[in-house]
């Protein structure tokens, strides 16, 4: 087993990985991440680039099941993705477990160097850390 310091929900926030398996609290979630209540933009977003670093096939399981409504917001960013498009076409019947592929594949809070959600943000020269910041607080909002 393998411990991750990952920080931004909360300073002290951990992920444990297992195997092919990484339990990630509430720094990821299947199509978001957590709000930052004691973190910061800089901190999660370094959290969550150390976990897109597991093997694309790990499966995760998060702290919460937001999916439905994470997805709902991901179609406001990226409407022309056609991976979330063929993730929502089969909800509610595949939620939990994600993995790390799907993750990167549909998931804003991970995919901020795409031009398309770049664009919708008005942000298409801004830094990783400046785009997940404003991705994750127009999800505040949303």
């Amino acid at each position: 087993m393998t411990v991750l310091e990952v920080p931004g929900h909360t300073r002290g926030a951990i992920a444990f990985v297992m195997g092919d398996n990484a339990f990630t609290g509430d720094t990821l979630f299947a199509m978001g991440c957590g709000r930052l209540f004691e973190g910061d933009a800089a901190m999660m977003w370094a959290s969550l680039s150390k976990l897109m670093t597991l093997p694309d096939a790990t499966k995760i399981y998060c702290g919460h099941e937001y999916t439905e409504n994470n997805a709902r917001f991901a179609l406001t960013l990226e409407p022309g993705n056609k991976a979330l498009q063929q993730r929502l076409s089969e909800m509610p019947a595949m939620t939990m477990p994600s993995n790390i592929g799907l993750e990167k594949a549909t998931n804003p809070f991970l995919r901020v160097d795409q031009p398309d959600i770049r664009k919708a943000l008005g942000m298409a020269n801004g830094s990783d850390e400046s785009v997940f910041g404003e991705i994750r607080r127009r999800k505040d909002r949303f």
